[in-house]
């Protein structure tokens, strides 16, 4: 069976925003939906420029035609679109008349079955009079009273019509499978890709998902997400948190809660590769002296404690690096070396990684990146590395 197809949804009505969403996501998506709102406003020109543009990419244009449907049609398949819409409320004649307009520019044609009362007869009809691809459409009105489109997606992939089914309705990573499993041919992907942060992303994530080429949904939310924030780290902070790491006679590791959780990973590894390394808060950890190094784990450099012991590292003599989230803060302003995670913008509410997930996952991955760096830079053994494992556990 073919994977199907990636339909994006553009709904924006700025002509200029559109063609920068298309740019972004070009890579991978299938089809360039031009949204009913962007036609109505933008005309038949965004259609001429999209297939300037994308000579490789299928266009529809979402006109959902209710009457007059080969004369409607004609001009934006004459402009160069591939797949054009009729609603199947609008009856046969209608429907026929798209249908006619396609054939005379050897393109397809797409019946809209939103708010369709016999959603099955109304295929089977479409289907004989020679439309190619049937739309199971959930609008945003039904969705906002909570409605999806994958019942009645079932019902016409159980009709086994000679025709390629497309879904479209809220669709979004954790119902890519669904969607796959129920027999869609084409996914339509709207608010999922152009309300995403990076829109770029949010498309090759949809991409993988469709192909099988990564793990589940959640899987692929987390890797993405993580991947994303370490491509927008400054690729020399490893290098400076090294230089900083090799001066330091001692070095003392800090964090509250998860982040906290994090510091002992990140300590444990710097024993293991040869470095006199300390936890603060362990009965057995010695005061800290002028030379000696205090990283701070912290996504908003704002926690009490590691204010407190911020200042005396700093009135001690000792240098201080943060670890941190945000580009200024309270421990950042008293810090030798600011290490940023990331941008800020990339720390909004994000659905399934809550309560800072985001920063302590993506710190963790950069920690042990850094760790590998050191090992491959310095040469050392695993064995080497095992044989300073603790051995009484």
């Amino acid at each position: 069976m073919a994977k199907p197809l990636i339909q994006l949804a553009l709904d924006s009505l700025d002509f200029d925003q559109t063609l920068s969403l298309a740019e972004q996501t070009a890579p991978y998506v299938d089809i360039f939906e031009i949204g009913t709102p962007c036609i109505k406003h933008n005309g038949v020109e965004l259609v001429r420029t999209l297939r300037e543009k994308f000579p490789d990419k299928l266009i529809l244009v979402d006109l959902k035609t209710m009457d007059a449907g080969e004369y409607e049609a004609t001009p934006f398949y004459a402009a160069g679109a591939d797949i054009c819409t009729v609603l199947g409320v609008s009856g046969l004649a209608t429907i026929g008349g798209v249908i006619k307009a396609a054939q005379a520019h050897n393109a397809e044609v797409q019946i809209d079955l939103i708010n369709v009362p016999d959603k099955a007869a109304c295929a089977r009809a479409a289907a004989e009079l020679g439309a190619q691809i049937i739309g199971v459409h959930t609008g945003l009105d039904a969705q906002a009273a909570g409605q999806t489109p994958f019942g009645d997606l079932q019902e016409i992939a159980d009709l086994g019509l000679d025709v390629r089914i497309s879904v479209a309705g809220g669709i979004k990573p954790a119902t890519i499978d669904q969607v796959v499993k129920a027999g869609a041919d084409i996914i339509v992907v709207g608010a999922a890709i152009y309300g995403a942060p990076c829109p770029a992303t949010a498309a090759k994530q949809i991409r993988q998902l469709v192909d099988g080429t990564i793990g589940s949904p959640h899987q692929t939310l987390i890797l993405n997400k993580i991947k994303s924030i370490l491509e927008a780290t400054d690729d020399n902070l490893p290098v400076k948190l090294t230089h900083m790491l090799d001066n330091a006679k001692r070095v003392y590791v800090s964090g509250a809660g998860r982040s906290g959780l994090v510091c002992r990973f990140f300590a444990m590894r710097l024993m293991h590769s040869g470095y006199d390394v300390s936890v603060v808060g362990e009965i057995v950890t010695p005061s800290i002296k002028k030379g000696d190094l205090l990283i701070i784990i912290s996504g908003s450099g704002e926690t009490e404690q590691l204010i407190a012991f911020t200042k005396k590292a700093r009135e001690i003599g000792a240098q201080i690096c943060l670890i941190t989230a945000k580009s200024g803060s309270t421990i950042g302003e008293m810090s030798d070396e600011v290490i940023q995670i990331g941008s800020p913008d990339q720390y909004g509410k994000v659905v399934g990684m809550p309560m800072g997930t985001v920063f302590e996952l993506s710190t963790l991955s950069f920690l042990e990146a850094l760790v590998s760096h050191l090992i491959h830079e310095k040469g050392i053994a695993e064995e080497v590395m095992r044989y300073r494992h603790a051995n009484l556990e």
